[in-house]
């Protein structure tokens, strides 16, 4: 009898700690989606190229850090990847030495006139910007609404690839690295959008650069 008594205690106690996992575990699973804000950009130069990529590799020869930048889905910058150094002269939002592989980082650098960039490229600016699965968006649009009469002010709702719709806000502070008049239903597009999504139906998000979607 006491046997029993001892077993069904342990049972019930068993029981406790299981669903204070599982409950801890929600909690914890809410804690991981935090991201913490990169720092402010910096400008760069107008004349100068620009590239944007996850980090793949980090090295660090005679004193000067070369990143390798691998560049995501539906963006078109030029080359799939390319190296970057950090010299003297290299500004950026970010302790070099905290930068790790994965980060999505957007460097400016120069080019000789009529050439190409050397490899590795010597940064300018580099800034770390949100991570790319946050910010960068491909898509169908399903339909375009437009009140400017030049340009392009209003909105865009976008199939996205996991099959969700989205609603792009566009403003005159928005860039167009495509035709507006190609801004119709059908037009697959690259999208440099906002972290922050509001949660309407279907939510909303400010566009910053809207591009053609590149294979």
């Amino acid at each position: 009898m006491k046997k029993t008594s001892l077993l069904v205690c342990f049972l019930l106690v068993l029981g406790v700690v299981l669903v204070a996992g599982c409950l801890g575990n929600d909690n914890n699973s809410t804690n991981d989606t935090t991201v913490t804000a990169p720092p402010d950009p910096i400008e760069a130069p107008t004349d100068a190229a620009m590239y944007r990529g996850n980090v793949t590799n980090i090295s660090v020869a005679n004193d000067t850090t070369i990143i390798t930048l691998e560049q995501v889905r539906g963006t078109n910058f030029g080359a799939a990847a390319m190296k970057f150094a950090f010299t003297d002269a290299s500004r950026a939002n970010i302790d070099i030495g905290s930068l790790t592989v994965g980060r999505y980082v957007e460097v400016y650098y120069g080019v000789p006139l009529g050439g190409s960039a050397p490899d590795p490229a010597d940064i300018i600016v580099a800034n770390l910007l949100y991570d790319a699965n946050f910010i960068v968006y491909n898509g169908e649009i399903i339909s375009a609404t437009n009140s400017a009469t030049t340009g392009f002010v209003g909105n865009l709702e976008v199939k996205l690839e996991n099959n969700t719709t989205m609603i792009f806000n566009c403003n005159d502070d928005t860039q167009f690295y495509i035709n507006i008049s190609d801004l119709t239903a059908g037009t697959q597009v690259n999208i440099l959008g906002n972290y922050v999504v509001q949660t309407s139906e279907p939510p909303q998000n400010t566009a910053f650069e809207i591009r053609s979607f590149a294979e």
